[in-house]
């Protein structure tokens, strides 16, 4: 994987610079902008002026600054007709993956990006490495974790976001952006969702032909909105099923069926749909496996250390549960 420098300089004095010599940056992931927050900025701008330089350098083929921070500035400056804005410039031009990991580390510190902000501007780091989101290795899982300062489940996070369709990012997009202060759909359905989405396209694609990936994740956010499921842990439930019927232990068919009923019925909940198919597997492998555990444990415990009180206690257990057994046939 290729190396990014670890220092940025700036040149000593921050200067004046032209708006007509300067660019946004065509990788910011930032491609559309609050209009409330910009009206404050420029309020600010007209009372106190511009308090912090943008931060710039300069392309060697055509001479032009472009913006590494502060594009919001850069924008109000444009319209109440500044001509020019305080701007720190960068020694040298760097690197698209310099400049990409500077602005994340610039914009992820202050925490002024979105989730998927972020997401998308791990994906152009991913691009300009010249690799696939889909095939990363767990050694690129950690460079990336380098180059942004992130977790590596943080980068795993947020490539997961990057796995679905664009009209579902763009939703998710459009509100972090318009309705900044108001609580939105929660993103973290969209991981929770991720292997169930994935196990579907895989056991039963069918069903992607009636439900879209939309669909599907805007009834998810809908019962969540309305407190039918009340955490994201319950999605879980779901990707039980499926993986149950991705090893055939469950009939595929009615696991359709209800997930047909939870796509379609608002009060069905991904608790109904692992009750009406995978329930009572799950309870039956968990019955088994404390089952051998006891065998095990009976073969290897010497009875004969036992006095006869606790011999016939442990008889009396035994055909407790042979009874209970019996009884569920």
């Amino acid at each position: 994987m290729k190396t990014i420098s670890p220092v940025i300089e700036y040149q000593d004095k921050i200067l004046d610079i032209s708006l007509d010599k300067i660019e946004p940056n065509i990788y910011n992931p930032r491609e559309r902008f609050n209009e409330e927050e910009e009206d404050e900025l420029i309020e600010s701008i007209l009372t106190k002026g511009i308090l912090n330089p943008i931060v710039v350098y300069k392309r060697r083929s055509d001479g032009k600054f472009i913006i590494l921070d502060g594009e919001r500035r850069y924008r109000a400056c444009r319209k109440l007709n500044i001509r020019q804005i305080p701007a720190r410039i960068l020694v040298r031009e760097p690197s698209i993956l310099e400049s990409l990991s500077l602005m994340f580390h610039i914009h992820n510190v202050r925490q002024e990006w979105t989730e998927f902000a972020i997401s998308l501007t791990i994906k152009r780091i991913v691009d300009e490495l010249g690799k696939k989101i889909s095939n990363l290795s767990p050694t690129e899982i950690k460079d990336l974790s380098k180059i942004t300062s992130l977790s590596e489940y943080r980068v795993r996070k947020y490539l997961k976001f990057l796995d679905y369709p664009d009209e579902v990012v763009d939703m998710f997009l459009k509100h972090e952006i318009s309705q900044k202060g108001t609580e939105g759909p929660d993103p973290d359905i969209l991981l929770e969702m991720h292997k169930p989405i994935n196990d579907i396209k895989e056991i039963m694609p069918e069903l992607l032909n009636e439900f879209s990936i939309k669909d599907i994740i805007d009834v998810c956010i809908q019962k969540k909105e309305q407190g039918i499921i009340k955490t994201n842990k319950e999605f879980r439930l779901i990707s039980q099923s499926l993986t149950a019927a991705k090893n055939q232990e469950i009939n595929k068919p009615e696991l359709k069926k209800n997930l047909i009923r939870f796509l379609t019925n608002i009060e069905y909940t991904p608790e109904r749909v692992y009750h009406e198919t995978a329930e009572s597997l799950y309870q039956f492998k968990n019955i088994k496996k404390n089952s051998e555990t006891f065998l095990k444990e009976l073969k290897q415990f010497d009875f004969k250390s036992l006095d006869l009180k606790s011999r016939n206690e442990v008889l009396s257990i035994l055909e407790e549960i042979i009874k209970t057994i019996k009884k569920s046939f």
